[in-house]
C-alpha cells in the first residue's frame, strides 16, 4: 500500500468546561482539554490509526503550538515534509467554553495563518501529493489554490467541504474531484438547491455527479449516509447505537473510512459501512479522534449496529 496524502488545515483546540454555571467576566473554575485538531488532520490521524501511511501538507506558525502540532503528527507516524513553519506566525488555534451542561457559551478561532495555503503552497507541494495512493484536502485551501490543485493534482481527490461557506468555493472544481462528502447543508451550497426530501437530496447528488464528480457521500447526522455515484444510490445507517459519548468528530472518521475503503477497492456498499462504521467509532470516545479506531473496532460495529434502510 502507497502512502495518503492530506493538504489542509492543521490546528490546535482548546475546551473548556465550567464545573456549573458561568458568571460572566469572571473565572470559572472547569476543565480544559487541550488537543489538536483541523478536518484534514483529523482524517489523516484516523488513516495513521486504522494503518495507513500518510503525508500532511499544511503549514504551522513559530510558537508553542506549531511545535506541539508537529511533534504529535510525528508521533503519530504522519510524514511532515510539507508541513512548513511560517516565521513570526501564529498557528491555527480554535477555542470554545461550555458551560456546566456542555452547552456552547463561547468560542473563538484564530486560524489566520490558513490565508497562507494558497497557490504557491500547492505548487511547492506538488511532487509529494503526486506521488500518493490518492489525495484528501479539505476547503480551508483558498480558491485559488484549490483551482490548481485540481488542475495540476494526477491522484484522485477527495474534499471535505468543511463548512457552507468554504463549500462555495469548492463549486468551479467539482467536476475535477472524484469524491466530495459534505453535510446536508453543504450539500444545499454545492448543489445550489433547498433539499427538503429524499427526492430532493438525490436531485441534489446527480447535479454534482453531472459535472463530473464520480461519487458522493452525504452525512445525515444521526441519519446515517446518502451515498449516489457508479454503485447507484444507497443509504445506510446504524440500528440502536447506544454508545454516543461525543459526536464532533464523526464527519472526520467517515472520512477517513471512505478512503480506508478506496485503498482496499472495496465496492461502493462496502465503502458506505466502513464510512458509518468508522463514524460510529470516532463517536464512542471521549476525544474527536478515539484512540481506539482500528480495523478491527471498524468491523465490530459494522456487526453490531449497521442496517440499511
Amino acid at each position: 500500500m502507497g502512502y495518503v496524502a492530506g493538504i489542509g488545515g492543521a490546528n490546535i483546540d482548546l475546551h473548556g468546561r465550567a464545573d456549573g454555571s458561568i458568571v460572566l467576566r469572571d473565572s470559572n473554575p472547569g476543565q480544559l482539554h487541550l488537543s489538536m485538531g483541523g478536518v484534514l488532520r483529523n482524517v489523516l490521524e484516523n488513516l495513521a490509526r486504522l494503518g495507513v501511511p500518510v503525508q500532511l501538507a499544511s503549514v504551522v506558525g513559530d510558537d508553542a503550538y506549531g511545535g506541539m502540532l508537529r511533534a504529535g503528527c510525528e508521533a503519530l507516524g504522519m510524514g511532515t515534509e510539507c508541513l512548513f513553519t511560517l516565521p513570526g506566525q501564529r498557528s491555527s488555534c480554535y477555542i470554545s467554553l461550555l458551560d456546566g451542561a456542555g452547552d456552547m457559551l463561547v468560542a473563538m478561532s484564530d486560524m489566520h495563518i490558513i490565508k497562507q495555503l494558497d497557490a504557491d503552497f500547492v505548487r511547492r507541494c506538488l511532487p509529494m501529493l503526486n506521488g500518493a495512493e490518492l489525495v484528501v484536502c479539505d476547503a480551508n485551501l483558498s480558491p485559488a489554490a484549490l483551482a490548481y490543485l485540481a488542475e495540476h493534482c494526477t491522484r484522485p481527490l477527495y474534499l471535505d467541504p468543511v463548512s457552507t461557506r468554504w463549500a462555495e468555493a469548492v463549486r468551479p472544481v467539482l467536476g475535477r474531484l472524484d469524491t466530495v462528502k459534505p453535510n446536508l447543508l453543504e450539500m444545499e451550497v454545492l448543489a445550489e438547491m433547498p433539499i427538503s426530501s429524499h427526492a430532493d437530496l438525490d436531485a441534489a447528488c446527480d447535479r454534482l455527479l453531472a459535472t463530473g464528480l464520480r461519487q458522493v457521500f452525504v452525512s445525515l447526522g444521526a441519519d446515517g449516509i446518502y451515498y449516489k455515484g457508479p454503485g447507484g444510490a444507497l443509504h445506510g445507517a446504524a440500528r440502536g447505537f447506544d454508545r454516543l459519548v461525543n459526536a464532533t468528530g464523526a464527519g472526520d472518521a467517515a472520512m477517513a473510512g471512505i478512503v480506508w475503503a478506496a485503498l482496499h477497492k472495496l465496492p461502493p456498499r462496502e465503502t458506505l459501512r466502513c464510512a458509518l462504521a468508522a463514524a460510529l467509532v470516532a463517536i464512542s470516545g471521549e476525544d474527536t479522534i478515539n484512540p481506539a479506531m482500528s480495523a478491527g473496532a471498524i468491523e465490530q460495529m459494522k456487526k453490531e449496529y449497521l442496517t440499511w434502510t
